[in-house]
């Protein structure tokens, strides 16, 4: 008689209007705050009922849905390691197995306490509420619950600081949560040819080591984060240095060949697009770079009693110690050129040809006009022509080949 009361009393509740309370009552990167609903001596009968991983392989189909928040991108370029962090990641399904179990326990049990759980369920308008939390690495070594043997494809190091949960609700759906991960990958595949103006690309897959009955979805509360991450511009991702410019999850199946043939690798990939921050790079380095190459040319319209050479070789160390102080410190030393050390070239040709041609201009004024520095500007310009068409020529080679250089370097860097 108490279980045919009981069998009614679950019937009404389960007939109410029920919503996902992914969507509806939770923003999209609300974390869900645990309450253990039923008492632990309800979780622990269901725990002990439990042997959803008793079996090492799924003997009936298993659609999981995926949730995944990146919360955080960081690079550390000098030992080309790319740190994922993520706030949450679960999936889940529903069995209709533990749903049994639940009403079981709960059809023997009329205790106050327990209604008075039945009325909160009811009030919530909702059967997905959490019921019971259990711990995810104790749970699947006692075969309590089955191991999908999730993995980061090509990861160095995975960690969390949160011990992973099963969580259960009152439909029977049982979810997997890892809450503050920390993953890490080598990139040292990423491609510096144009630093620092580089975009990078990317992609983290999260796979299943089961390879039958088993598919995966994107939940719902997974498709409405990346909708309002995309209308956010990805504002949601920190990403220090960098602004992520596309950030594109989806579930990809694989299939597998050779001896396993039959099997499929299912999957979360995500690909993401980066691109750097380079305008503090900017004002920092080239701006500063550009004005010394900017005096430096304007070395060549001095006259000559000013002592050209050696500010021009002041400004050429000037070039070389923002070189040694700024460039390339945050990348790993690549075997080819970028776009920055192309400048760097550039700024030291243009010196060097500066400091070559008023040694030059000096030599010619000394060993062959024989005047000294001071006396060559009293000299009349018909007694100068040839170091006129000197000085003229000069400033048209030297930006002549300033421009030669930086296209050069473009085709060399691009092809």
């Amino acid at each position: 008689m108490k279980k045919l009361l009981g069998f009614i009393v679950l019937c009404l509740l389960f007939s109410s209007n029920a919503y996902s309370i992914e969507v509806t009552s939770l923003e999209a990167e609300k974390k869900l705050e645990f309450s253990e609903l039923f008492p632990k001596s309800i979780c622990n009968k269901i725990y002990d009922e439990s042997s959803f991983g008793v079996e090492n392989k799924l003997e009936e189909e298993v659609t999981l849905k995926k949730f995944v928040n990146l919360k955080r991108i960081n690079l550390d370029e000098t030992n080309s390691v790319l740190k994922l962090f993520f706030d949450q990641r679960s999936f889940f399904y529903t069995d209709p197995n533990l749903n049994l179990i639940i009403f079981n326990n709960l059809a023997d049990d009329f205790s106050d306490q327990i209604q008075s759980i039945s009325k909160k369920i009811k009030d919530a308008g909702t059967k997905k509420i959490v019921v019971c939390e259990y711990d995810l690495k104790e749970s699947i070594k006692q075969g309590k619950f089955f191991d999908f043997q999730m993995t980061f494809q090509d990861s160095i190091t995975v960690n969390s600081n949160i011990d992973p949960k099963i969580l259960i609700y009152y439909d029977g759906t049982i979810e997997y949560l890892h809450y503050d991960e920390e993953v890490s990958y080598d990139i040292s595949d990423f491609n510096y040819k144009n630093y620092p103006f580089d975009t990078q690309k990317f992609r983290f897959v999260i796979y299943s080591k089961i390879y039958e009955n088993l598919s995966f979805r994107l939940s719902d509360k997974f498709k409405l984060l990346k909708e309002e991450a995309t209308k956010n511009k990805f504002s949601n991702i920190s990403s220090p240095g960098w602004s992520v410019n596309s950030y594109s999850p989806y579930p990809f199946m694989q299939n597998l060949v050779d001896a396993y043939s039959d099997y499929n690798k299912h999957s979360i990939t995500a690909e993401f697009v980066i691109e750097r921050n380079s305008s503090s790079f900017v004002y920092k380095f080239i701006t500063p770079v550009l004005i010394l190459m900017l005096i430096n040319y304007l070395i060549l319209f001095l006259p000559s009693e000013y002592n050209k050479p050696s500010t021009a070789i002041t400004l050429f160390f000037l070039i070389l110690i923002f070189n040694l102080v700024t460039t390339n410190s945050s990348i790993p030393q690549m075997p080819y050129l970028n776009i920055i050390d192309w400048f760097i070239f550039t700024a030291l040709l243009n010196s060097f040809l500066v400091i070559f041609i008023c040694f030059i201009e000096a030599f010619y004024i000394g060993h062959f006009m024989g005047f000294s520095l001071n006396e060559i500007v009293k000299v009349p310009k018909n007694e100068k022509t040839t170091l006129l068409r000197f000085r003229l020529f000069s400033k048209i080679f030297v930006p002549l080949t300033i421009a030669v250089s930086a296209i050069s370097g473009y085709y060399i860097i691009s092809f």
